[in-house]
């Protein structure tokens, strides 16, 4: 459906960067808000149907808001027992999906600065219309944080 591709393609007003990590999520988190001053906390929970049943993958949010730029990360497990939410131009090798949202477009410092933290093995810039994963990114910085995320 040409309609629908062209609604997700002008919906996609984020950078999509993907790491691979042997953290889990909460963890990876932790890392970043220490080495980088980030201050993601839990969003909310990613449920993807799939053949055999549903996989949940954790999403953590941070939003940064200075004179010069606003900028909102969302850190997004990729990998859960049971799913893939991104699977193509290699994401399905990646643990963690990083959905920028930033008016700088500095998406070569954020991935220097990302390569720097511990516990973060390699990164990739991925097309997000291309990654396969677009139609479960497109719509995250509208999503509802969990009641519980404190």
């Amino acid at each position: 459906m040409q309609w629908l591709d062209e609604d997700f393609a002008d919906s996609c007003d984020f950078a999509l960067i993907g790491l691979s990590s042997h953290l889990p999520p909460h963890r990876i988190s932790w890392e970043l808000n220490q080495r980088l001053d980030w201050h993601f906390r839990f969003n909310h929970v990613l449920e993807i149907s799939q053949r055999s049943g549903s996989s949940s993958h954790a999403i953590f949010r941070f939003e940064e808001q200075e004179s010069a730029r606003q900028r909102t990360l969302y850190l997004i497990e990729n990998k859960a027992p049971g799913g893939i939410v991104a699977r193509f131009q290699g994401a399905s090798a990646l643990d963690y999906l990083i959905q920028v949202f930033d008016e700088t477009n500095a998406l070569d410092e954020l991935m220097q600065q990302l390569r720097q933290v511990k516990g973060v093995n390699y990164t990739q810039e991925l097309d997000p219309l291309k990654s396969g994963a677009i139609e479960h990114l497109a719509l995250t910085d509208l999503a509802k944080p969990n009641a519980q995320a404190g």
